[in-house]
């Protein structure tokens, strides 16, 4: 199988699609910093819109984008680890439940406004779901569209995938006791090549080292080319067996 990288296109000229967003998730966690080893990770791409948080007793704590100190951050973290969904990745400024505010313009079938958000509308769920790709998981959003606009659905990508053992970041000393951030160094392969073993047969998913990367299968490639124009590039990637990867310089 054959796997690309989906990105919006850099030049508006290469597209026909004229639209943009503007809009704001309805929670999300603070940032914070380890006490320990002074690490601040925040995520700018791992959101969960199936997410809801209208019951928890603290949920306005979770409105604001902030930064935390790290005993308020781990409180807060710790309460919404039961809601999320199997397999989540957790880190600071995380965002939950639902996109609000509006769209300008008329967004294509399958649409990107940013290499981690992929949204879709009624018509592209539907040939998405017709070929029977894994990973397909549309939820409702809170975006107001014009009149004549399909209402626009926000995807939720599952985090999978992996590089192959030789491309992987050299681990250094033991994980942070604290927040478990493990400082590394960067391969001396030279190269980016995704373990084939790692994707557990999703279509479209977010990769797991760079939760802003999108990934899509040659499946996935093959009903969003039959679209047309989407303002969609995609970006063939090296996908190898981990016992394949040695043999190449």
């Amino acid at each position: 199988m054959r796997y690309y990288r989906l990105d919006p296109v850099d030049d508006a000229a290469a597209t026909q699609w004229r639209w943009s967003l503007d809009t704001k998730r309805r929670w999300g966690l603070p940032g914070t910093e380890c006490p320990r080893c002074h690490s601040s990770p925040l995520a700018i791409a791992l959101n969960y819109p199936s997410v809801d948080l209208s019951r928890l007793p603290e949920e306005r704590e979770y409105r604001k984008a902030r930064v935390a100190p790290w005993d308020e951050y781990v409180q807060l973290r710790d309460r919404v680890l039961p809601l999320l969904p199997p397999g989540a990745m957790v880190q600071p400024g995380m965002g939950m439940g639902p996109l609000a505010g509006r769209v300008r313009g008329r967004p294509p079938p399958v649409a990107m406004d940013g290499a981690w958000n992929l949204f879709v509308q009624p018509e592209g769920v539907d040939r998405l779901l017709a070929a029977g790709l894994r990973g397909i998981k549309p939820l409702p959003t809170a975006i107001k569209t014009a009149r004549d606009v399909p209402p626009l659905l926000e995807m939720e990508l599952q985090v999978s995938g992996d590089d192959v053992p030789e491309c992987r970041p050299t681990p250094v000393g033991e994980p942070c006791p604290g927040c478990g951030v493990q400082r590394s160094r960067r391969s001396t392969v030279g190269a980016e090549w995704l373990d084939a073993s790692a994707m557990n047969g999703l279509d479209v998913f977010r990769f797991r080292r760079n939760p802003a990367m999108t990934v899509g299968s040659e499946r996935f490639v093959e009903v969003l080319r039959g679209m047309g124009d989407t303002g969609i590039r995609v970006t063939e990637v090296v996908v190898k067996q981990p016992s394949e990867a040695g043999a190449f310089p």
